[in-house]
């Protein structure tokens, strides 16, 4: 469960999910935000709730995977979630590399910290994948998730030279739906890694246009 900023030569970096999340579509939480008006609740409280949930699930996740002692939560929906990822992660046979891992980026200039990666042997290959694997709680599988990966997948090639067989997101729904599992190899994370790149020019763009607009009388 790491924590901190992500620095590189006493410089902090931006994180792969800040990144991401400046430019992601707001559509999808405009539609939530009115749902939740309309049931009168509040918007900030819920969307605190559904980061807890999927902290809860995380740290829980990382606890179990490690054979380390823990406690459920009182959140009866992180209970669940965390239900759901017992299952799936009874159902596999894999060597765990390592869990939440923090790395920074020369290259790309951020820092980002990936949930698990774990080597599978292949039948059909006949040899070891190296897979790197996301958990979420989130209502679907969202475009900005694939992007997010492609970026940390590129993250463990640059500082560990480990390339990344394929990507998998593992969704653990928060109601009554099943465990979701979508699988991306190399072109996938491709096309992901392109636009990640485009984000992060846009990001310093952004950072410039607020300033000048900050000077202007």
């Amino acid at each position: 469960m790491p924590t901190g900023d992500y620095i590189i030569n006493n410089k902090k970096l931006p994180s792969v999910t800040t990144i991401i999340g400046r430019f992601k579509n707001a559509i999808g939480l405009i539609i939530w935000s009115n749902q939740l008006g309309l049931k009168g609740l509040n918007y900030f409280d819920e969307l605190k709730k559904a980061g807890d949930t999927g902290t809860a699930l995380h740290d829980l996740a990382e606890l179990h995977i490690l054979e380390k002692d823990y406690e459920l939560p009182e959140d009866p929906i992180a209970i669940h979630c965390f239900q759901q990822f017992i299952e799936w992660w009874e159902s596999l046979d894999c060597e765990v590399i390592w869990t939440e891992k923090k790395y920074t980026s020369k290259k790309l200039n951020v820092g980002g910290c990936p949930d698990l990666l774990v080597r599978k042997f292949n039948v059909e290959k006949n040899k070891d994948e190296i897979i790197l694997v996301d958990f979420k709680t989130s209502k679907a599988v969202y475009s900005d998730m694939l992007i997010q990966l492609s970026c940390y997948a590129e993250l463990i090639k640059e500082n560990d030279g480990i390339e990344i067989d394929r990507a998998v997101i593992v969704r653990f729904p928060k109601d009554d739906d099943e465990t979701e599992i979508k699988k991306f190899f190399k072109d996938d994370l491709a096309v992901g890694l392109k636009q990640f790149k485009l984000l992060r020019k846009a990001f310093d763009l952004d950072k410039d246009l607020n300033k000048i607009l900050k000077g202007k009388k």
